[in-house]
């Protein structure tokens, strides 16, 4: 018996369209969050401008982090393959990078 995946095996894991370019938005707005996040507190003018735009820092940067995965998610549709295994493993990744960089930013601050 052989493990080794056909081209049938690989296309029926492949991810186009919706699927592929809104998973890869969310792996980027992931990053762009954790990002955001750090800039925004350590810079104060980011922090007054942002909280000037809507009353509070925190509602600006929910609408920024979902005007890229938007953004991004149309901008790939049609341009983005990938695996979905690839994704999932990008999507685990992108959280666990984030989410830490989160954490040891609050803990250090």
């Amino acid at each position: 018996m052989d493990a080794t995946p056909t081209a049938a095996d690989k296309n029926a894991d492949t991810l186009k369209g919706p699927a592929a370019s809104f998973g890869l938005a969310a792996a980027i707005a992931i990053l762009f969050n954790t990002a955001l996040a750090w800039v925004e507190d350590a810079y104060e003018p980011l922090n007054a401008y942002m909280t000037s735009l809507s009353g509070h820092q925190w509602l600006t940067h929910g609408f920024a982090d979902a005007t890229v995965f938007i953004a991004l998610g149309y901008f790939f549709t049609g341009r983005v393959r990938i695996s979905g295994t690839r994704l999932s493993v990008l999507l685990a990744a992108a959280s666990i990078v984030g989410g830490g960089g989160l954490a040891l930013w609050f803990a250090l601050t």
